[in-house]
């Protein structure tokens, strides 16, 4: 139950006004898309890949994306050259956030269970609304923040749900 109120948080989060809007409506679609892969990821990763190191799986899946995303970033290549700015921003992303990001995610799930592992992945939206707000001035809407009530509250019944269960 809490994880289906979390993802009701993020669908609140994403926004409910981008219909008729094909390019956000699109995003919106694949950030749902995105939702669902991770809290599929640790029950694979737990069934299939638990005896592996967890940089395998880590590397398999940043070149699967790169695979998946390439023909999209062909397409839609840059007028010009990002600057130095947009490129350490990109790096850093790229390293802390998404390498070792999931190097710790694919621990988490070896040491705490897949159910335990996929809460994390709702703190990520809260994260980037809070990195938003401090970083870019974003607004933050009340549907925005009814989102946030619900990824919180939805994981916090995650976890007492999960407590009455055996760690893997």
């Amino acid at each position: 139950m809490g994880l289906v109120v979390g993802l009701a948080g993020v669908i609140a989060l994403l926004g409910v006004d981008v219909a008729g809007r094909p390019d956000e409506l699109l995003g919106a679609a694949l950030v749902l898309v995105a939702t669902l892969c991770y809290a599929a990821a640790p029950i694979i990763v737990s069934r299939r890949l638990a005896d592996l190191d967890p940089l395998g799986p880590v590397a398999a899946s940043l070149v699967l994306a790169t695979i998946a995303l390439l023909p999209v970033a062909l397409v839609r290549w840059p007028q010009a050259m990002p600057g130095p700015a947009a490129l350490g921003a990109l790096a850093v992303l790229g390293i802390v956030c998404t390498v070792l990001g999931l190097v710790v995610f694919f621990q988490l799930i070896a040491e705490a269970g897949p159910s335990r592992a996929s809460i994390i992945t709702y703190v990520n939206p809260v994260v980037a609304v809070i990195a938003g707000v401090l970083v870019l001035r974003e607004h933050v809407s009340t549907t925005s923040l009814v989102g946030l009530l619900l990824i919180l509250g939805g994981s916090w019944l995650a976890t007492g749900e999960l407590s009455k269960q055996p760690v893997h």
